[in-house]
């Protein structure tokens, strides 16, 4: 199979397709979140290249004012973890239960991934898969719902 039978208009035009257009995949998980999500599938990779960002987002942020109620999310390659700061949404007391992603790292109880640099890389055929931790009581005012783990790539040049 070819890829990239160029020419290009000069070396790091892969780069700025990447800047200008974003090439992700996207888990979606619809619902109440009320329980772990271990080794959920995202896709296999078709391009060469590295993860460029991993992000998560909510409709309902949940609520509990009393106990500790977050969710922490894990993106694997071919089984090894590309995040050495995993992304995670938690509630902060009396806060409403609002959207909330990790995108937006101003927003409260937020903590933004950070990628293993050592382990980002993808190959086509590599298969990424996520885990989700919910950290939660048994009954929460307001459960967390409907949540999206998005994995964004920058090709290789």
């Amino acid at each position: 199979m070819k890829q990239r039978q160029g020419p290009y208009p000069g070396a790091g035009f892969l780069q700025m397709m990447a800047a200008n257009g974003v090439f992700q995949m996207q888990a979606l998980k619809s619902g109440e979140l009320t329980g772990n999500i271990t080794d959920a599938p995202l896709g296999s990779v078709n391009d060469g290249g590295k993860v460029s960002d991993v992000w998560v987002s909510v409709e309902c942020s949940g609520k509990d004012d009393t106990n500790t109620l977050s969710l922490t999310v894990d993106v694997k390659i071919n089984g090894t973890s590309c995040l050495s700061t995993t992304p995670i949404i938690a509630h902060v007391s009396g806060e409403a239960s609002t959207n909330k992603t990790t995108k937006n790292d101003t927003d409260t109880g937020i903590t933004v991934r950070v990628l293993d640099t050592d382990n980002y890389d993808v190959s086509p055929g590599d298969m990424l898969t996520y885990d989700m931790t919910l950290t939660r009581t048994a009954s929460p005012t307001t459960e967390m719902r409907n949540m999206a783990v998005v994995v964004e790539f920058e090709p290789v040049s």
